[in-house]
């Protein structure tokens, strides 16, 4: 059912979990099924240093959140925007067509961490000015 590389992955998942101190925090839900996505970035000079997830979700998503997270860190917030999460399939290989809706969650949930960054530092920009 689940390619070696999912099971490997799904068997010690990276930066699985809450960031304490994320600055950067996006949701997604699956309009499919009852899966959900959250990413925690911690992002500092415009950079990721640090990335975890939590997911209510099965194998595919699991392994697809964890190499995201892997692959992101390092990044500016301008690659993190430009990230093409189809990426993550030269890690894991080709998904079974059903569980394509696994991407388009990852992608989702990093671009929503992205716009929460950004309201947090207009939030901060707007308290500084007053």
């Amino acid at each position: 059912m689940y390619n070696t590389k999912i099971m490997e992955i799904l068997q010690n998942p990276q930066n699985a979990g809450m960031l304490r101190g994320a600055n950067a925090i996006g949701r997604a839900d699956s309009d499919i099924c009852s899966d959900i996505v959250k990413f925690y970035l911690q992002i500092e000079d415009g950079r990721v240093v640090d990335a975890k997830f939590k997911t209510f979700g099965g194998a595919t998503l699991i392994a697809v959140c964890s190499v995201t997270t892997q692959m992101i860190v390092g990044l500016t917030v301008d690659e993190l925007l430009n990230f093409n999460v189809n990426s993550v399939l030269e890690v894991l290989g080709e998904l079974e067509p059903q569980k394509d809706y696994c991407l388009n969650l990852a992608s989702q949930a990093l671009t929503n961490a992205v716009d929460d960054y950004y309201k947090r530092l207009e939030k901060e920009a707007k308290a500084d000015s007053e």
